[in-house]
């Protein structure tokens, strides 16, 4: 299970509230009133200002915070059920029709030619009813180089015959080559990695970004584009370092992408959760018919581990752009965390219906299968993913904790060997390292110090500058007790994110209480993980639905540790609770061997038998040799 962000839409959802627009010949439009973009008219011969213009005259009509427009997603399925392609042209031909379906009510269009070495441009709103002209205007460019300037003052122009108050246009009118780029080449192959993104996913758009970004090093919605894609496909380090770069060209971002912009450096690059859930909330205050901000705030809810207000945002979010593939994946994903499972099984149900899927709502399936039993299901979302980058490994290394979590640590080794294959063959090596630490920490719990150690060794040689990667191998190097090498690494995981609240207060907590542990401090160990409690709910790696709620079972250990038997019992038993989070991750199948631990402990010997019983029983067909499973035996076997 993922969290999803978006970029904030080029073309985005209906009007904010409360403002009267008046137009010519006494047409008032209100709040309800909703404006489509119509494709551009091209006859200048050149095919590089196909597509582009209408998504750069969206750029600049989306300055204006009274004015938003219907969201590419919307027009797509549109068209669709009109019997067109989701990327066809909105010709005049047919775009009172899709008017129609997204509840249009005015739709703009425009026009550009060449004259000489001049390119002329226009622009015209009318009325979706009547095909009234309701405004226009005319600007032109005296070369090539100029396009995207003339368009932005033409654009500027038709707010004003809108009606718009001058004030506002003063204030929120960046030229539209700032707000974009002066290049039509990178502007094609920008608007080229949006509607990839769209249709296809990130790993299929961020080579067309990227050479936008190549073309015009300046372009700052490239590199945050780039910064949403490279996070979606859990390529969190490259994802920090564009949004650092957007972050830094400040004038060059319009008032909208700017707020855009400003969370997802927060959110991304310097890892602040506090500050990114408040400018999320200011840019909801502003603009609260934008679902991005919703639905990106229901992500940042996702590190906290608050699942109900993920859940909130993200069906806002959803009820704004019921077109929006990642507000069904957050909603699904909340739902699963809440263990409201019918509902997931709906929001999903939902999505597959309008054609939206990805490889993260595959995920939750495969989630929604495991926690229902269902071992056809899971195998359908298997046979799925075969072939599919960014989704095979994702599946693969699901099925891996599925393995691991009944004790098949052999089968689980492979699953996770194979996972890390097939993220390196799809070029995403971050992946590819998560996957080989998640598997080397599985290897730490259940005892495997040789294979642990072998596999955090492996997880800094395939990508040793991600931060996620470096935080799992820490821990694993804690966990077998490799203090020589755990420390320095902690050393600088906080030197070098001094304002990332997950690993400032939760992932640098919980590995120095695991040290703690083995140094048989267990009063010292509870002191660390206390600072953890508020994060310890939450998705602490990336953008993927993982964390095992570690925090948890290192408290549990740490009462066990301190002879505390109730107390440990409390913390084995949250795991045991809190299925929709825990999933089929490993602490999941370790907290029946804990809660049996501390019920001994107690003095509950029969409780204890059952709780060891009730291990073994999931374990039945484990492999002979796991450490932990040894332990459990002999440990049993004195409760005799």
């Amino acid at each position: 299970m993922r969290a999803k962000l978006a970029v904030a839409g080029l073309l985005l959802a209906l009007a904010a509230g409360g403002t009267w627009w008046f137009l010519p010949r006494g047409t008032k439009l209100s709040d309800t009133d909703i404006l489509l973009l119509a494709e551009f008219a091209n006859t200048t011969g050149d095919p590089i200002f196909n597509s582009s213009l209408r998504e750069a005259l969206a750029v600049s009509l989306a300055q204006s915070p009274l004015l938003n427009l219907v969201s590419e997603e919307k027009v797509s399925e549109a068209l669709s059920s009109h019997g067109r392609s989701s990327d066809a042209p909105v010709t005049q031909e047919v775009v009172r029709a899709i008017c129609q379906s997204v509840g249009a009510t005015v739709f703009v269009t425009g026009s550009i030619a060449k004259d000489g070495t001049e390119y002329p441009l226009r622009l015209q709103a009318f009325r979706c009813e009547t095909g009234d002209v309701i405004a226009s205007a005319r600007s032109a460019a005296a070369g090539k180089g100029q396009v995207v300037h003339a368009l932005g003052a033409a654009a500027t122009e038709l707010r004003g015959k809108l009606g718009e108050d001058p004030a506002s246009l003063q204030k929120f009118d960046l030229p539209l080559e700032r707000a974009t780029t002066s290049s039509p080449e990178a502007l094609k192959w920008f608007c080229d990695g949006r509607r990839l993104a769209r249709e296809k996913g990130a790993i299929e758009a961020v080579p067309a970004l990227q050479k936008a970004a190549e073309l015009d090093p300046k372009f700052a919605l490239a590199y945050s584009n780039l910064a949403v894609g490279y996070y979606n496909l859990n390529q969190n380090a490259l994802a920090s370092d564009r949004i650092r770069q957007a972050f830094e060209m400040a004038d060059r971002q319009t008032v909208r992408d700017r707020l855009h912009i400003t969370t997802l450096y927060y959110d991304l690059g310097t890892g602040d959760v506090k500050k990114a859930i408040e400018s999320y909330k200011e840019w909801v205050r502003l603009y609260p018919r934008d679902d991005i901000a919703k639905g990106n705030l229901s992500s940042e809810y996702f590190l906290t581990g608050d699942y109900n207000q993920a859940a909130v945002f993200a069906q806002q979010a959803l009820r704004i752009d019921p077109g929006s593939a990642a507000w069904y994946e957050n909603l699904s994903t909340a739902y699963i965390a809440l263990m409201r499972l019918d509902d997931a099984q709906n929001i999903l149900n939902q999505a597959m219906a309008r054609k939206l899927e990805d490889s993260s709502m595959h995920s939750d399936l495969y989630s929604l299968a495991f926690l229902r039993g269902d071992s056809a299901g899971m195998e359908r979302e298997m046979a799925w993913s075969v072939g599919k980058p960014g989704g095979e490994d994702d599946m693969l290394g699901l099925q891996a904790d599925t393995e691991a979590y009944v004790g098949h640590v052999q089968k689980a080794r492979e699953l996770s060997r194979r996972a890390v294959e097939s993220a390196q063959n799809a070029q995403l090596p971050e992946p590819a390292a998560i996957w080989q630490g998640i598997a080397a920490l599985r290897e730490a719990a259940y005892g495997n110090v040789d294979e642990a150690r072998r596999g955090a060794e492996k997880v800094l040689e395939i990508a040793p500058k991600s931060r996620d990667a470096q935080i799992l191998a820490t821990l694993v190097f804690a966990w077998i007790g490799d203090a020589r090498r755990a420390q320095p690494m902690m050393d600088d995981l906080a030197a070098a994110h001094v304002s990332n609240t997950i690993i400032q207060s939760a992932w640098l907590p919980t590995i120095r209480a695991q040290s703690e542990l083995l140094a048989q401090r267990p009063a010292r160990a509870l002191e660390f993980l206390e600072v953890v409690r508020p994060y310890e709910r939450g998705q602490l790696v990336g953008n993927l639905s993982y964390s095992c709620v570690i925090p948890v079972y290192l408290r549990g250990e740490a009462y066990l540790s301190a002879r505390q038997g109730p107390q440990a019992l409390a913390e084995f038993q949250k795991l045991i609770e809190d299925r929709g989070v825990v999933g089929n991750c490993w602490s999941g199948a370790l907290a029946l061997l804990g809660r049996g631990r501390a019920q001994a402990l107690a003095g509950s010997k029969d409780a204890a038998r059952a709780s060891y019983q009730q291990f073994f029983a999931l374990w039945k067909d484990a492999d002979a040799g796991v450490p932990i499973l040894k332990t459990a035996r002999a440990e049993f076997a004195k409760l005799k």
